[in-house]
């Protein structure tokens, strides 16, 4: 008995079939959420010095390429054009990493064990000042009563000691832990910074890859359209992320000049914390602010306030002249959807999630735009 099969039939139950399996997938990896998540991460920790191998020769292929079109282009082999262009970009990387740590870390630590010998010098005249049974108020003959404030402290005192103890206790066990997750984390990366050298080498290799790919499976138009869009993200992403880093480089460095010329304490730490939180936009310079803040209070009152005048200063030409002029408008948010960026991401994926969630969301907001434009135009067309 011969079966007729209808087209248009079969197209149907091939989608029914897909939705099912798809839903039933989710359902599954839904529905066993713990063991999915052990499975996901241990996928993630295999393939972790592949993932830090991608991301840095997607960091570092500007520079490779650069390298290459200024200083090798005029010699015959492509390979060694290529190869030389990676040991260049290698060695100006890692030696620029040794330079900074080496000026940098040594100061940091003089920096960070000076602040932490700050409670004992401050704590005995906390101390006396709460022993006073009055206060008096400037010059005058009315004094503020203590008493109500000295057995605030007392009755608190002997809890927080505790809850300090405890703390220090539950954490002693686990250094050995971060120890070894933070040896693995840096195994991984020297790993990756090996595997990324093949992937600098045969970078056209996996693009003309997966072109074909992209055009065996999609209609020509379609895979053109793919084909730009994936172009149109690269330069998105990594205009943004470069920009970034740059203003961020020298806004830290201002403020280190400033702050030395001006002789504020710790001014390497503060403008490294400055550096490092202007890489989140908008936020950052007030979370460094603070911070810095914070930190000058204790030792000099006066200083912390002219500190953050200062911050409000550098912000105003970071967000004004230098931001704009580095980054112009790489990736055409509003500032509402810059914001939703930091929140969103940050929550989920902490101090990266709020750095790489503004490209991430420039991305996906650049394929909507397109799509929305694309069926706009076709409805246009139908009228």
């Amino acid at each position: 008995m011969k079966i007729n099969w209808n087209r248009k039939y079969n197209t149907v139950a091939v989608y029914v079939i897909l939705v099912f399996l798809v839903c039933y997938g989710i359902y599954k990896l839904t529905n066993s959420w713990d063991q999915t998540s052990t499975v996901f991460n241990v996928i993630l920790k295999t393939l972790s010095p592949f993932i830090y191998a991608l991301a840095i020769a997607y960091f570092l292929n500007p520079l490779v390429q650069r390298i290459e079109f200024t200083f090798f282009k005029k010699l015959k082999s492509e390979k060694l054009q290529r190869n030389l262009s990676i040991l260049t970009a290698y060695v100006v990387v890692i030696t620029s990493i040794v330079v900074l740590l080496s000026f940098i870390m040594p100061q940091l630590i003089d920096s960070v064990q000076e602040i932490a010998k700050l409670p004992g010098i401050y704590l005995p005249i906390i101390d006396e000042f709460l022993s006073q049974d009055t206060l008096p108020i400037f010059d005058t003959e009315y004094y503020i009563d203590m008493t109500f404030i000295n057995r605030y402290f007392n009755d608190n005192i002997k809890d927080t000691v505790d809850s300090l103890t405890n703390m220090v206790q539950n954490f002693a066990p686990k250094i050995l832990t971060y120890v070894s997750s933070f040896a693995s984390a840096l195994l991984n990366i020297l790993l990756g910074f090996i595997i990324a050298i093949y992937l600098l080498l045969t970078k056209e290799v996996g693009l003309r890859t997966a072109r074909k790919v992209i055009l065996a499976i999609f209609p020509s138009k379609h895979a053109i359209n793919l084909i730009n869009l994936g172009k149109e993200s690269n330069q998105i992403f990594i205009s943004f992320i470069m920009g970034k880093l740059l203003d961020s480089l020298i806004i830290g460095i201002i403020a280190f000049i400033v702050l030395l010329i001006f002789k504020f304490p710790y001014a390497l730490l503060l403008s490294v914390i400055i550096g490092v939180t202007n890489i989140i936009p908008y936020f950052g310079p007030f979370i460094g602010g603070i911070i810095g803040f914070a930190l000058l209070l204790f030792i000099n009152p006066v200083q912390a306030l002219w500190f953050m005048v200062f911050i409000l200063i550098l912000q105003q030409f970071d967000g004004n002249i230098l931001g704009p002029k580095i980054l112009g408008n790489s990736t055409g948010l509003s500032p509402f959807w810059v914001i939703f960026s930091i929140i969103i991401f940050g929550k989920f994926f902490g101090f990266v999630g709020m750095f790489i969630g503004v490209p991430i969301v420039a991305v996906l907001k650049n394929i909507i735009t397109r799509q929305i434009d694309r069926l706009y135009n076709h409805r246009m067309k139908t009228l």
